[in-house]
Parts: C-alpha cells; sequence; structure tokens
C-alpha cells in the first residue's frame, strides 16, 4: 500500500461502544503505514435534552480541538471539531464551514485521500487530492436528522467525489437515483479470523440464540425477540440501548426481564467473539422500514465466522442472495425455525459455515481499500 494520508470524516466517534465501518477501515490503515486522521461525528441528528445527548454535547465541548491518540495505532490521530448541532439551517451551515474549517487548518489536505462517511462535508472536499464518498447508512430516514439538507449535500458531494461506495443494495439504488452510475457495492465484512479463534478456544456450546447490536427501536422488532423467549428459546443481547436517541421504553425493559433473556451488556469485540462461539443461533430481527432498507448488518459475517445458524427478516440486502448458513424468514416463523436449528445444530456443518465466511475479512476489504487508494496513481 502506497504510504499516504487519509482524513476519515465519520459519522461515529472513534470511542464508539461499537465498532462500524469507520473506525475499522481507519485503524486498519493506520496499521499498515497510512497516515490517518479520523475526525469525528459532527452530530447530524438534531440534539434533545435526554440524559446521553446532554452527556455527549459535554464530551465534545471538553474535547474542543483535542487530538487523542487512546487505543489507536500510532499513525492515527482523532479530532473532534466542535460545530453548532443544527445542520438543517442555512445560515448554521455557513458558521459552520468557517469554523470546521479553522480547526482542521492543521491538516494536510492537498496531499491527502478524504474518505468520508458522511454525506455533509461543508465543503472539506475541495481542499482533498482524492474524494471518496463511503455510505453505509441512508441518513436522510433516521428519525431528528434535516433530511432535505442531507440529501441536498448528498447530491453535491457525489458529482464531486472520485469513487462512491455503498455497502448494500438499497444505498447503492439511492445513490443511483441521485445521478451516479458508477457506485461499487462493498456489503459489510468482519473481523472473520479472531471470530473463528474464539470457536476453536470454546469448551462448549448453549442451546440459545443470540442477537448482537444496538438495541434501537428503530432498527430492531422487539416482538420478535419476545415471541422467542415466550416459545421457550433462551436469549442472550449484547450491544448498547438508545444510542440514536431514540427512546426504547418500557418494551425493552420487559423483554431484558424475561426469565430467559440474559443481557450481557455492550461488550469488545473479543467478549462478543466468546459469546457467539458460545452460541447456536444468531439474530437479525430487523424492522422493515425506510432506514433498514439501506442496511446490510455487519452481523451477518460475525455469526456465520463464528459458525452461527443465522436467521433473519426479509431485509432488501438479504433477500435473493446465497448465503451459506443464512436463513430468511417472516417474523411469525423465527419461533419455530430457531428452535429447530437450535434442536438440530452441528458443529460440522458450523464449520461449513466458517470456511464460507472467510472470504468477507477484513483482510479482504483493506485490500478493495488499498486499490481506491492507489487507483490516482496508475
Amino acid at each position: 500500500m502506497l504510504h499516504r494520508n487519509v482524513i476519515v470524516l465519520s459519522t461515529a466517534d472513534y470511542e464508539s461502544a461499537v465498532w462500524t465501518n469507520k473506525q475499522h477501515i481507519a485503524s486498519r490503515l493506520a496499521d499498515s503505514g497510512v497516515r490517518v486522521a479520523y475526525i469525528n461525528s459532527l452530530g447530524l441528528r438534531r440534539p434533545t435534552f435526554q440524559i446521553h445527548d446532554l452527556r455527549r454535547m459535554a464530551r465534545r465541548l471538553q474535547a474542543g480541538r483535542r487530538v487523542a491518540a487512546v487505543h489507536s495505532p500510532l499513525n492515527l490521530q482523532v479530532h473532534s471539531p466542535r460545530v453548532v448541532p443544527f445542520h438543517g439551517s442555512r445560515l448554521v451551515r455557513r458558521v459552520n464551514a468557517s469554523i470546521l474549517r479553522r480547526q482542521l487548518i492543521g491538516l494536510p489536505w492537498s496531499d491527502s485521500t478524504l474518505w468520508t462517511f458522511s454525506p455533509v462535508t461543508y465543503g472539506l472536499e475541495t481542499d482533498a487530492r482524492q474524494v471518496v464518498y463511503h455510505s453505509v447508512d441512508l441518513l436522510h430516514t433516521l428519525p431528528g436528522v434535516p433530511s432535505a439538507a442531507l440529501l441536498e449535500a448528498e447530491s453535491q458531494l457525489i458529482r464531486r467525489a472520485d469513487v462512491v461506495i455503498a455497502s448494500s443494495r438499497g444505498v447503492a439504488e439511492h445513490l443511483e437515483g441521485l445521478g451516479r452510475k458508477d457506485v461499487q457495492l462493498w456489503p459489510n465484512v468482519a473481523d472473520t479470523s479472531a471470530y473463528e479463534a474464539a470457536t476453536r478456544r470454546s469448551e462448549e456450546r448453549e442451546r440459545r440464540a443470540i442477537f448482537a447490536g444496538n438495541l434501537t427501536p428503530a432498527k430492531i422488532d422487539f416482538a420478535i425477540l419476545e415471541a422467542l423467549a415466550d416459545s421457550g428459546v433462551e436469549l442472550a443481547l449484547a450491544g448498547p440501548v438508545s444510542v440514536d436517541g431514540t427512546r426504547n421504553g418500557s418494551r425493552l425493559n420487559d423483554l431484558m426481564s424475561h426469565r430467559r433473556v440474559t443481557y450481557l451488556g455492550n461488550l469488545s469485540s473479543e467478549e462478543l467473539a466468546v459469546e457467539c462461539a458460545s452460541s447456536m443461533v444468531g439474530l437479525i430481527p430487523y424492522l422493515r422500514n425506510a432506514y433498514t432498507a439501506g442496511v446490510h448488518p455487519m452481523k451477518l459475517y460475525e455469526y456465520l465466522s463464528s459458525g452461527l445458524s443465522v436467521v433473519a427478516t426479509p431485509l432488501q440486502s438479504l433477500t435473493g442472495e446465497t448465503v451459506e448458513g443464512l436463513h430468511i424468514h417472516e417474523p411469525a416463523d423465527f419461533p419455530t425455525f430457531v428452535r429447530h436449528e437450535i434442536d438440530s445444530f452441528d458443529e460440522a456443518v458450523a464449520r461449513q459455515r466458517q470456511e464460507a465466511a472467510r472470504g468477507h475479512s477484513w483482510e479482504a476489504r483493506l485490500e478493495q481499500v488499498a486499490a481506491v487508494l492507489d487507483r490516482e496513481n496508475n
């Protein structure tokens, strides 16, 4: 890989509880010798007075222009610029563009690739040597975001970007509808070797199903999980709650208090790999709505790399795909099929699922990233 500079404009903080594409790509690029500047989320969602938002704003005010490298490779620096979190206002956007540039003035823009996961860039792409727009969500469909402003910014960005990447068919179709016809499809991958290694160390699996991810009513069909527990399936849940600012309410509290449900908390990737290795079925109980139409669950290949049978609702990104170990079912069919997969679980079949998942690794993804970074020199 060429030794060069990459500036990652993220929609999530580097220190987030759950890592996704943004942090994985940034940290692995830095490990490979690339100098990476990671810009934490600009906060696209309009803040509320909920405790989570108040704490987040307090952290950002304390951070200011601080550059951090906590738990980061040596070549990676984390920047936490402060902007006014009301991106729907044209006046605020003009103010933000000015103050953001001042806070990031020391970065080597003219010799860098801007790898942005955010459609809201405030014109930073005009200074970069190369621009990559990597869209992993239909952000404009989320509650509390300025949808019109996001779509306007996205339309401008895809005209400037040298490379446009989508993590799902739904996102790709959205970007194509905005006029970009050469969108590259990069479905989410996993740290397959780490999950396989945890399976080899595991002594025995439990007769249970596991869900790992953000426990938010914007994505998760809690009724499916309740029905599974009521039907006698032992459930393990792992992940943060209310990270997107939505209220989980009493339904999640009732679910967590169910006698067949164990809440594992928010786990590190190593801890999650151990819990998956101790399970038999991985769950993707997503709602079908405007947001999940663009979701390709990262947990798919995490589960499969652990040898789990995966049961998912009919997401647009998964239906029609031939993936070893993936089973698509309507919500009403989950209890019957999950119990069947637990009863018929076989370690030889689990190893076949692991082998089939190996090609969907971060090592393979980093080769794709390297090819994009090297393209301008070919």
